[in-house]
């Protein structure tokens, strides 16, 4: 005998329910997949800015480290005035004439490196290498020359050469230099650098980073 009676299912306000029940929930994975997703790319890119960034100041503080130095330098130093036709003194780092301050900046945003280098690419010892800051582009650039240095003023070379960052994602927000507190321009000790640097793209995105940087000599 064939049973009449209604049977048993979902109404449509049932199908209804679970359907925007289930969408609910989709929706959730979907957002908090995509909140992982932004995470990890936000992560990622503050990650490699913070690289770049330590990677400039590394190379900016291993040359600033070498400013000064010449074989016969100590020797000289020892005997208070340089004799004659010397030249280590042309390699001194000066407060006065080696750094300098942009129009429009506060603190002194390009600086010369000079030193001798023993092994050097070029062939010859002398290396002479400015860094500098332009703010137009937000871009730190840097000339090397490898002859003697000589007396050309700081101002004609500074916002000059190829850019230290090749990556277009990074832009630098602002570079500094200063003698470190308590220094004197006759017997400074130290510089401060400051960089700051932020993503091209995410300009949220950004870090500073200051180093203080020991001179090898004191001048003259």
């Amino acid at each position: 005998m064939l049973n009449t009676g209604r049977q048993g299912g979902f109404s449509v306000v049932e199908m209804l329910v679970s359907l925007i029940a289930g969408l609910v929930v989709v929706a959730g994975a979907i957002s908090l997949f995509t909140s992982v997703m932004v995470s990890g790319n936000t992560t990622l890119m503050l990650s490699r800015l913070n690289q770049d960034v330590q990677s400039i100041t590394d190379i900016m503080v291993r040359d600033i480290q070498r400013a000064g130095y010449h074989p016969s330098a100590a020797a000289e130093l020892a005997l208070g005035t340089p004799p004659s036709g010397a030249s280590s003194p042309k390699y001194v780092f000066s407060t006065v004439a080696d750094l300098h301050t942009s129009s429009g900046a506060t603190e002194p945003d390009c600086i010369r490196i000079k030193y001798w280098d023993p092994d050097p690419p070029s062939g010859t010892g002398a290396v002479v290498r400015v860094y500098s800051y332009d703010k137009a582009g937000k871009e730190l650039k840097v000339t090397t020359d490898y002859n003697e240095p000589t007396t050309v003023a700081l101002n004609t070379l500074c916002g000059t050469g190829n850019k230290l960052v090749s990556e277009k994602e990074v832009l630098i927000d602002s570079l500094s230099f200063a003698l470190a507190s308590g220094a004197s321009a006759t017997g400074m000790r130290a510089i401060d650098l400051a960089i700051s640097a932020s993503h091209a793209t995410r300009p949220a995105l950004s870090m500073s980073l200051q180093r203080q940087i020991k001179l090898r000599n004191d001048g003259y």
